[in-house]
């Protein structure tokens, strides 16, 4: 009987893996997810695939801004890539491009900062998280359609992309 007991008091292999997993960026800073959600990026799945009873990782190559960002996306998806925008882009209009609305704001805002564009696609790239890459990219894409070479060398410049944010911040500032 007492063996009963003790079989009962056995614990698997899950009940020791925490349910949340902590992502730490180069800067520091410390973003707590679901284990789950974060297995849309293969860097974090192959990291926790190979030790399961992490639940701090270091992500050397990204910056906190930008981390905050892809795990609001992680959380967003739970996990799941989604499709990738179609293409070639059918409009310039994220709304009119991503299936998942979210996405479209999502990116929106994010491309209001060209500078911090550029740097969630580095990120989703560096982290391997396909469909982000993919929606970034789709991003640039929708900046450039259309547009003259002289102005497509302005967006995709890192030079003038300072520039241009600074212009575009003191114009959203005189509109509030």
């Amino acid at each position: 009987m007492a063996d009963a007991k003790n079989d009962d008091d056995l614990g698997g292999l899950d009940e020791e893996v925490s349910s949340t997993l902590t992502l730490k960026s180069k800067d520091g800073q410390s973003f707590e997810l679901e284990r789950k959600n974060a297995f849309i990026s293969k860097l974090v799945k192959t990291s926790l695939e190979s030790d399961q009873s992490v639940d701090d990782l270091d992500i050397p190559g990204v910056k906190g801004d930008v981390l905050k960002k892809i795990v609001e996306y992680m959380n967003h998806h739970k996990g799941t890539d989604p499709d990738p925008p179609e293409k070639p882009l059918r409009s310039k209009s994220m709304k009119d491009v991503c299936k998942d609305q979210w996405d479209a704001t999502f990116i929106d805002g994010i491309g209001k900062n060209r500078q911090h564009l550029y740097d969630v696609i580095l990120a989703a790239n560096y982290m391997d998280i396909k469909s982000l890459l993919h929606l970034g990219c789709a991003k640039v894409a929708s900046l450039i359609k259309g547009q003259p070479l002289e102005k497509i060398k302005t967006i995709l410049d890192p030079e003038y992309v300072e520039k241009d944010d600074a212009k575009a911040k003191d114009e959203d500032d005189k509109k509030e």
